[in-house]
């Protein structure tokens, strides 16, 4: 009965993994593994989720689809929502930039999708949504390269740079349309849109500044801007040259 249990289990676990095309079976015997077996093996990712992306992913889908089939992703179905989450969850999507799909606030799913928008928007969490928070974004940085892998597998190049762009919201926390220089510490949105007001629309033009008109722009402590100054001074400066 055991050589029987173990047998069915390989069986059906191999037949899940050929239906979701992580791997081929020839002759009944001999397995291999394809492109998102591999993509799912290397990112430590479910099978679901791969299929998920294999399935959901097009040359046309923008910014609120990543975002959805992101948050749809197997591993975070452990986020259920707590009693009384719900309507908190439901007023963060009342002022979330993306309308999603679905509005089902019950939803784990919907429940990380809300939170990403909330953290890009710097909208203040509490209690358990901060934790919550703390576990979702290395998962999503982590399923989003997996998904930028399989875009490029098919040369898809719109979605490539929309995943690229979401990967860089998730280690910044901001949308992708806030001024540049929120990407350093301190800077509010509304510090942020000060400067591009004043022509300050990257960290470079910050740092070309005076540090009298600095000081006077940003309106924060010699310790903050200390901390600005050494953020922006590694800052990276890339040049692109092309014949």
């Amino acid at each position: 009965h055991l050589s029987d249990a173990l047998s069915e289990l390989v069986e059906t676990t191999l037949g899940d993994l050929e239906a979701s095309k992580c791997i081929s079976i020839e002759d009944e015997m001999d397995c291999a593994p394809l492109n998102l077996g591999m993509i799912s093996a290397y990112y430590y990712i479910t099978y679901t989720t791969i299929e998920l992306f294999a399935a959901s992913l097009t040359a046309k889908t923008k910014l609120k689809g990543l975002l959805e089939i992101v948050a749809g992703a197997t591993e975070f179905e452990t986020f259920a929502v707590r009693p009384g989450e719900a309507e908190m969850l439901r007023r963060i999507l009342n002022h979330s930039p993306i309308t999603l799909s679905s509005n089902k606030v019950t939803d784990p799913h919907v429940k990380v999708a809300a939170l990403m928008q909330a953290y890009f928007s710097r909208t203040a969490l509490h209690g358990d949504f901060v934790q919550d928070l703390q576990k979702i974004l290395p998962d999503a940085t982590r399923l989003l390269q997996a998904m930028e892998d399989v875009i490029s597998s098919n040369g898809w190049l719109g979605p490539a740079i929309a995943a690229m762009e979401l990967s860089q919201m998730i280690v910044q926390g901001m949308w992708d349309k806030d001024p540049a220089v929120m990407q350093l510490p301190h800077i509010s949105k509304e510090t942020g849109q000060k400067c591009d007001a004043a022509g300050i629309e990257s960290v470079y033009d910050l740092i070309d500044m005076e540090d009298d008109a600095r000081r006077e722009l940003l309106q924060i402590s010699d310790g903050q801007l200390e901390e600005v100054a050494e953020a922006a001074n590694r800052y990276p400066s890339i040049e692109v040259a092309f014949d």
